[in-house]
């Protein structure tokens, strides 16, 4: 009987990380600052580059999270009349960016889910709030833009998001151009948070990588704000992706 059960639960188990699709999580909030599950592609270097400093008295913060989405579970569920899936429909997803408005997340401090993002939307340049349509047709290589989001928690946020797109691979590189903070408390500067998403097609699969790099200054708490904060919306991209199918 013990046997069986052993069986069962790792069946189980099995079933839940196949469905989702998630390979592993790692959060370093130890200082550790190497990626451990970054996949090898000719944009490690651009990554390697862009990496946010790490300040001897500040609170380092890294998110790491690996897909494996299976095509045909992602044709299932979505409302789309295509049959087929390819860099041309990630290409379009990860610009979308006026689709983040609405997202939601759980909030484990007031116990309910809430509207991440009131506002979401391409902007005309750093740090402006005149808002364009989506910038999302064609090849995106080589492709700068500005977003503006209208966050529940930390108020107005500005990125400057540099696109990367080469045969079936694709790198968004997402960095925050204004301070983030709650209140008149601005922890993070202007570049000291940048969002990693690497997609590519490798056939009936897509593999999704998901970074999240910051230094925080240190104050008492910050530790589990952040690693609450950032899990919650890493959360929010992995399901904005996945939604636009």
């Amino acid at each position: 009987m013990k046997k069986l059960f052993l069986i069962c639960l790792f069946v189980l188990v099995s079933f839940a990380v196949f469905a989702k699709g998630e390979v592993k999580t790692i959060i370093h909030d130890d200082g550790t600052n190497e990626l451990k599950l970054m996949p090898q592609s000719e944009y490690n270097g651009i990554i390697n580059s862009s990496r946010v400093p790490k300040a001897d008295k500040n609170f380092p913060f890294i998110y790491e999270s690996l897909y494996h989405l299976s095509k045909d579970d992602l044709k299932k569920s979505s409302n789309s009349s295509d049959t087929e899936i390819d860099i041309n429909d990630l290409s379009r997803i990860l610009r979308s960016v006026s689709n983040m408005r609405g997202m939601t997340y759980f909030s484990s401090t007031k116990n309910k889910t809430l509207v991440l993002y009131e506002k979401a939307y391409m902007i005309d340049g750093e740090n402006s709030k005149k808002k364009i349509d989506d910038k999302n047709i064609g090849n995106a290589d080589g492709q700068t833009s500005y977003c503006y989001q209208k966050d529940n928690s930390f108020g107005d946020i500005f990125y400057k998001l540099n696109y990367y797109q080469k045969d079936n691979t694709m790198l968004a590189v997402f960095t925050t151009t204004s301070p983030i903070g709650i209140g008149p408390v601005k922890a993070i500067v202007p570049g000291n948070l940048k969002i990693f998403i690497y997609v590519e097609d490798v056939g009936d699969e897509i593999l999704l990588y998901l970074c999240t790099d910051l230094d925080s200054a240190k104050f008492p708490g910050i530790k589990g704000q952040i690693t609450e904060s950032m899990t919650a919306r890493m959360d929010a991209v992995y399901n904005w992706f996945l939604k636009q199918f």
